[in-house]
């Protein structure tokens, strides 16, 4: 049985499924179908196993159905998919499916709930703290906001509530983008990153030089996996209402919590679930501890004695706020209270590196390992970059271009010299296509260079094509 129907998206699943009718679903199954058309099941991961009986015309037509359903639909298989016929026996096929399940079910297990044997307290940390005095009267975390849910489901679609978190740091008006086309460059190997070029339609004016912001999300199983840990996820669409308490100055209260929300929402697009924690929110998790060791834990890695420790433990290794609380699983923070200590989701900058007919192009590297040489902990992937990696097209991005007044090509004069390694050559792409159309002439050094001249020259013809350009000019 899945725990939760409002988040099969997320969850391992293991369907043992018949036909009735016309390959119709059994009676019993029918809202369980229903339930799976309404959702995004991209990161559900299952095992399938059909029950039929090939004496009727539709042998298997239920769970085949499911099955290329379930595919089409993005959730991935870790086991084979077998169908059982009961004309022969169906304990010929039950039987050794089941006995094969345990060992690769066990292990996606593992992987769905994040597991990782760094991600465990020290035992010499708390052999210190045994000898530590731990003072447990500090003063309560002040609540900034007063916290009501209501039984309507939150109405609002991206970027609602977050725009005017950076219009003042725009030069433009955030607007809806159209992904065109997206193309990669450069093949992940042992040796180099993925890189992408992604073309955006857009209607704000863009030239050499320019950057624009990227207001991304975080990843949908990281939000869910939080949610799930936080104990809302029945509530996740529901709408609340924050009130400020009167007794906090407005100047002190933090400017992206919206008044009004659902947790998904805030979690998905507002908040950073992966900034470091500060030593208040530890103060607070401290609070919300049912085990008084781990609340000392937390109290000491708050205190000024225990920073050489919270660097260790948390810091060096860029823990995220689900993975401290799997290491404090007494740890039940209510999500209102940690509203005030997330900061915002920040967007993310790229140069401009091409202007087309139809708007602009940038490069990005896949970042597959934000804490890559930190030691033993699990991979984390970018924020951005793997959603940017994802996206198709005609998707929709939401960007703004950013103010930029020095970091322009010149022309004429006694010209320029360009420095750029790697993805840092593509915003002088568009020097170089300036200067090929200018009537002025404007001689150009570029120096550029790459590891590896077969795996990651991103922009080697078009560099050359560019050239030979200008040179035709300059005769």
């Amino acid at each position: 049985m899945v725990g939760n129907m409002d988040r099969l998206h997320n969850q391992v699943v293991v369907f043992v499924v018949s036909s009735t009718g016309e390959g119709d679903p059994p009676e019993n199954f029918e809202e369980f179908w229903s339930t799976l058309h309404d959702q995004p099941l991209e990161n559900m991961t299952y095992a399938l196993l059909g029950l039929g009986d090939s004496n009727y015309t539709e042998h298997g037509g239920f769970p085949n159905k499911l099955r290329d359903f379930l595919d089409d639909s993005g959730a991935k298989s870790f086991y084979e998919y077998q169908l059982a016929d009961d004309q022969v026996g169906l304990e010929l096929v039950v039987e050794p499916w089941i006995e094969g399940l345990w060992e690769p079910l066990a292990q996606t297990l593992c992987n769905q709930d994040n597991f990782h044997p760094s991600l465990q307290l020290d035992l010499a940390l708390l052999d210190k703290l045994a000898n530590l005095d731990i003072d447990r009267n500090l003063p309560k975390s002040k609540q900034m906001f007063q916290f009501k849910f209501s039984e309507d489901d939150f109405e609002c679609s991206f970027p609602d509530g977050v725009d005017k978190f950076i219009l003042p740091f725009a030069a433009g008006t955030l607007e809806k983008s159209t992904v065109l086309n997206k193309t990669c460059l450069a093949e992940k190997s042992d040796k180099t990153k993925e890189t992408f070029e992604i073309e955006l339609k857009t209607a704000d004016s863009y030239g050499p030089g320019d950057s624009f912001g990227v207001l991304c999300q975080n990843s949908e199983k990281e939000v869910w996996d939080l949610l799930d840990r936080l104990k809302v996820t029945e509530i996740a669409h529901k709408q609340y209402t924050l009130t400020p308490d009167a007794s906090v100055k407005p100047r002190l209260l933090p400017k992206h919590v919206l008044l009004h929300c659902s947790p998904y929402y805030a979690l998905k697009y507002t908040l950073d679930v992966r900034s470091l924690p500060k030593k208040a929110l530890l103060s607070y998790l401290a609070e919300c501890c049912g085990n008084e060791k781990e609340g000392d834990c937390l109290r000491y890695l708050a205190s000024k004695e225990g920073s050489k420790d919270l660097n260790d433990l948390i810091y060096s290794r860029s823990l995220t706020l689900l993975e401290i609380l799997s290491l404090f699983p007494s740890c039940s923070p209510p999500f209102c209270s940690l509203l005030q200590h997330l900061p915002r989701l920040t967007p993310r900058y790229y140069s401009v590196s091409r202007i087309s007919e139809q708007g602009v192009k940038f490069v990005f590297n896949h970042v597959t390992n934000i804490r890559a040489g930190v030691g033993e902990v699990p991979a984390v992937h970018g924020v951005c970059s793997s959603w940017l990696r994802e996206l198709d097209e005609g998707n929709c991005v939401f960007v703004y271009r950013r103010k930029n007044t020095s970091f322009k090509p010149i022309v004429g004069g006694g010209g320029m010299v360009m420095i750029g390694a790697g993805t840092g050559v593509a915003p002088f792409l568009g020097f170089l296509d300036h200067l090929a159309k200018s009537a002025v002439k404007t001689r150009a050094v570029l120096i550029t260079g790459n590891r590896y001249k077969e795996l990651d020259s991103i922009y080697l013809r078009s560099l050359l094509n560019i050239t030979l350009t200008i040179l035709y000019n300059l005769i």
